[in-house]
């Protein structure tokens, strides 16, 4: 993945100047493509965040992320240790215990308690429960500090959990929905959107038994709309 200037300036969250201070230093290399610098993600990558050679050729790159949101899918984004197959809690406050328990237990955010507030912030200007089951809480602003740049808690409740959803009936489905800034945040969104506009993908999702098979469902209706 090629990264501009610009865009890895923004990518490591330093300004322009310190990129070509670590160009100059040999730190990292570029190369100048009609009269712009362009940088490889991959070797950036490899450069600061070496785990991710530990995570295997199917991880998503900060760098993919970082410069064509677009482009990444949900599919590649949900990840099987951060499902909540059966939730036990049975009010609004209690689901998002649970779901930021799971963002503390996998040490997903540097500060979970601000995290919270923030999430709490955006249920008092309005529940984030669409209707038809579904919510998808989300933090009122962005979260910089978040190691990944966006990060998904699936949570299903067959009994279903009120939510002051839109149609006034309970949510079964939640998508904790966290991200460091607002263009991956709306792009994710649309993801969403897409994913759970038809019905009976809402039912299969709501009746996996396993990530595995949750995860299938959303592979196989993204690969659906590829190909449509």
């Amino acid at each position: 993945m090629i990264l501009t200037l610009k865009e890895l300036a923004s990518y490591l969250r330093v300004n322009e100047r310190t990129i070509l201070r670590m160009q100059q230093t040999g730190q990292i290399s570029g190369v100048k493509i009609g009269g712009q610098w362009r940088y490889n993600g991959r070797q950036i990558d490899a450069l600061f965040f070496p785990e991710k050679a530990v995570n295997g050729p199917d991880a998503v790159s900060l760098a993919d992320l970082t410069r064509s949101p677009i482009a990444v899918p949900l599919s590649r984004v949900l990840r099987a240790d951060r499902f909540i197959m059966d939730m036990r809690a049975r009010s609004a406050s209690g689901a998002l215990d649970e779901l930021c328990a799971l963002i503390s237990a996998k040490n997903l955010c540097l500060d979970t308690k601000d995290l919270r507030q923030r999430i709490d912030a955006r249920e008092e200007l309005l529940s984030t429960g669409v209707g038809h089951g579904i919510a998808i809480p989300h933090p009122r602003d962005p979260v910089p500090t978040l190691p990944e740049p966006v990060i998904i808690i699936v949570g299903i409740s067959q009994k279903g959990i009120a939510f002051n959803s839109a149609d006034g009936k309970p949510a079964h489905l939640f998508f904790l929905l966290c991200d460091q800034n607002i263009e991956m945040h709306l792009h994710m969104m649309g993801r969403l959107a897409k994913l759970l506009s038809n019905s009976e993908t809402v039912d299969l999702l709501r009746g996996a038994k396993t990530p595995e098979e949750f995860l299938r469902v959303v592979m196989e209706t993204e690969r659906r709309d590829f190909l449509t």
